[in-house]
């Protein structure tokens, strides 16, 4: 909890100095009227506050940020005025963190803030996506529903980015795992093993090559993991500029299988976020706006803000500028195109991301099937191969005696 140096006047001749403890300024001034004190001035002290100094305290994830969006929708539905319900949250929460957001929130709001203002101040907890639908709730006064909707559309969101991760950890890591086991082994084991064949006069091929491979990777090992960390920080530094980050992003949609799982994501998470924005009353100018900040893949976000351009500036039908660009499949144009003469495109958007959802976990099962035996398989080779061109040479001694 920050930490203020305050200066007040106690009784028309006493000034007392000192230090409180508080969630915001305005705390600090309620704590010292509290005393009987008069605040003359209050300024935070910097590096104040124990709890962010801790190392081990844990960081605020956006899992905390989904139940606190649930937390303040049930108790504001229920008549709950603002104030009091952060601090009724603030009071139950046990992450020390999260419960110094929640009180630098609350404070903007006793400084005569709106919610959505005070939110803004924590950005990289709350981004403009989330600012903005708040700000929608707050002018239609339906704050609760809102939040509602943006608690469980990030609920989803959550589920479709593990399910995700999940498909996508076990085949890395086993793939990592293996080459670094076989490269290990080619490196600084073998070539120790291998010069008992030095007196053969002729080996078998597959121990040739055997040979051949550990010999250059022991002489030049260092420039191979040097070159690795080139190549990886050579993509790192292409994807901070624009243009690099739309040529990597563009070959991660052309891998096999991976790339149609980020495809399948981001378009889930679009949809979804679309027919959030929608039913919130936003403009399609400013729905396209933030809609196109969920989409990891860069080369997907030039898309859509290509056809919120053309939306906008050229007057074309939003379905009409799904059907141009190059990486949305037709059915999601159709769907749109649908929902527009409907007058439902929230709805359609809706049911396009429940769709896609499920193609995002009918694909996960489906790589966590095929990836795991095949990449168990292919080290299986690997090894198999190391161990049959080492006793290749043994079985043929054994049959010249």
């Amino acid at each position: 909890m920050p930490l203020f140096i305050y200066k007040a006047k106690q009784g028309p001749h006493r000034t007392e100095e000192g230090v409180v403890e508080a969630f915001s300024r305005a705390e600090a001034a309620d704590v010292l009227n509290g005393r009987g004190l008069v605040p003359i001035h209050i300024e935070e002290k910097q590096g104040g506050g124990t709890e962010l100094k801790r190392p081990w305290s844990r960081r605020i994830t956006r899992r905390d940020v989904v139940v606190f969006t649930y937390q303040l929708a049930s108790l504001i539905r229920s008549g709950v005025p603002i104030l009091r319900a952060l601090s009724t949250i603030r009071e139950q929460t046990d992450h020390p963190r999260f419960r110094q957001l929640v009180g630098g929130i609350e404070g903007s709001i006793r400084d005569g803030e709106m919610l959505s203002d005070a939110l803004q101040r924590h950005e990289a907890h709350f981004p403009e996506l989330y600012v903005s639908m708040v700000r929608s709730g707050e002018s239609g006064g339906v704050l609760d529903t809102v939040l509602t909707r943006l608690a469980e559309a990030m609920d989803k969101e959550e589920e479709t980015r593990r399910r995700a991760q999940s498909a996508m950890a076990y085949p890395l890591l086993t793939l990592t795992v293996g080459i670094l086991t076989v490269f290990i082994l080619l490196t600084f084991f073998l070539p120790r093993v291998l010069s008992l064949f030095d007196e053969y006069e002729s080996l078998p091929l597959p121990t040739r090559i055997l040979v051949g491979i550990s010999n250059f990777c022991e002489t030049n090992w260092y420039w191979l993991v040097l070159g690795v960390l080139l190549l990886v920080a050579l993509f790192r530094r292409m994807a901070t500029h624009e243009r690099g980050r739309l040529y990597v992003d563009g070959l991660k949609l052309k891998l096999p299988l991976i790339g149609k799982f980020i495809l399948l994501t981001d378009i889930a998470r679009f949809s979804r976020t679309l027919a959030l924005l929608l039913q919130s009353g936003l403009s399609i100018d400013r729905v396209l706006l933030l809609g196109a900040q969920t989409a990891s893949n860069h080369v997907l976000r030039e898309e859509i803000d290509e056809v919120r351009r053309q939306t906008v500036s050229q007057g074309i039908p939003f379905s009409e500028g799904l059907k141009r660009a190059r990486n949305f499949p037709i059915f999601v144009s159709n769907m749109c195109a649908v929902g527009e003469e409907a007058g439902r495109l929230d709805e359609s958007l809706d049911e396009v991301a429940v769709f896609y959802e499920r193609q995002v976990e009918r694909q996960s099962r489906l790589a966590i099937s095929l990836l795991e035996p095949i990449l168990i398989l292919v080290v299986g080779a690997l090894v198999g191969f190391i161990v049959a061109a080492m006793l290749l040479p043994i079985f043929e001694l054994g049959t010249r005696l």
